[in-house]
């Protein structure tokens, strides 16, 4: 293993119960590893969990393998620990100057939403920083309605009209409702 590293990542999956996350973080905590950054959320009846760690030295994230790989064995979890290579944790000046948005899209759930809107994005040198999806079947609409929000970079160099008239078109196309909406934080 390089020792150039300084972070790690580790991604959780497994079934949802009460206590899951303390478990997880239980080991971080007494490895001595500080969480930097963390996104969970719940899909279906699994959680999904990714946390950016601080990690001192190799014997750290030793430590922190062995205890997850324990976990792993004795509960319903599938744990991937990974060391960051300081490279890409650098932030350039470019990224800074970049916009967020949010970009909402509702209507009928139909294949390839997700798939379009990330294309069309990805074309325009777009970043998603945020993506979340669901889909209502609740009495109020006759037809499942999916419902996505993603939260954007868009680069300085990106027309703001451009935008706006290709998620028009893209909406259209798939008779979905799209909004963008510049993010003020």
């Amino acid at each position: 293993m390089n020792n150039n590293y300084k972070e790690c990542m580790l991604s959780a999956v497994g079934g949802n119960r009460p206590g899951v996350v303390a478990e997880i973080t239980e080991k971080i905590y007494y490895v001595g590893c500080n969480i930097e950054n963390s996104s969970m959320t719940l899909l279906g009846n699994h959680f999904a969990l990714m946390i950016h760690l601080k990690i001192t030295d190799e014997s750290m994230l030793k430590d922190l393998t062995a205890r997850c790989d324990e976990l792993q064995q004795n509960k319903d979890l599938n744990i991937y620990l990974f060391p960051l290579e300081q490279e890409e944790l650098t932030t350039s000046s470019e990224d800074v100057i970049k916009t967020k948005y949010e970009i909402s899209v509702g209507g009928k759930d139909r294949e390839g939403i997700v798939y379009r809107t990330s294309r069309l994005l990805a074309s325009l040198n777009i970043n998603i920083l945020e993506l979340t999806t669901s889909v209502d079947r609740s009495k109020y609409h006759t037809e499942p309605y999916f419902n996505m929000r993603m939260i954007v970079e868009v680069p300085k160099e990106v027309d703001g009209e451009k935008l706006r008239n290709d998620l028009s078109k893209l909406a259209h196309d798939l008779q979905e409702t799209i909004s963008l909406t510049r993010c003020t934080y």
